[in-house]
């Protein structure tokens, strides 16, 4: 399957990738978690963690197997995507776990003090989406 982009028919499940990759990279920078007491807020990206930065790092590793998937390189790009696209869900989702607790936590001694940010769900959802991309590459076409 084929999507057309500026004129020139590229492989959709690459193109699905290497979006899924952007919003990976645009997860982790933003707010993973944020605390506010007292009129004060203070936020913490995923950068700011080890999982983070490795979420960020497979987001990049996504976009760069599909760049060489549009060029055409011989490499197992499909595979790859979806390793990556694995790793960039499931450290979202066991940080979702982990954050969840550290909310539940804080809103127990303050009520409404804590909160899961946005970045994490877009990075788990970004992982999916970068599976999704690699799936579509592994599909034969239809005759």
């Amino acid at each position: 399957m084929t999507v057309a982009v500026s004129g020139r028919n590229l492989p959709l499940g690459a193109v699905v990738s290497a979006v899924g990759g952007a919003l990976a990279l645009i997860g982790a920078v933003l707010a993973w978690e944020t605390i506010s007491i007292t009129g004060m807020s203070d936020s913490s990206s995923g950068l700011s963690s080890n999982p983070g930065k490795i979420i960020a790092v497979m987001g990049i590793v996504a976009i760069a197997l599909a760049i060489g998937w549009i060029q055409g390189a011989k490499l197992p790009a499909t595979k790859g995507i979806i390793a990556a696209g694995a790793v960039i869900a499931l450290l979202g989702i066991l940080n979702f776990f982990t954050i969840g607790k550290d909310v539940s936590d804080a809103n127990a001694i303050l009520p409404g003090a804590a909160a899961i940010g946005i970045g994490l769900f877009i990075d788990i959802a970004a992982g999916v989406v970068v599976v999704v991309g690699g799936v579509l590459g592994m599909m034969k076409p239809a005759a």
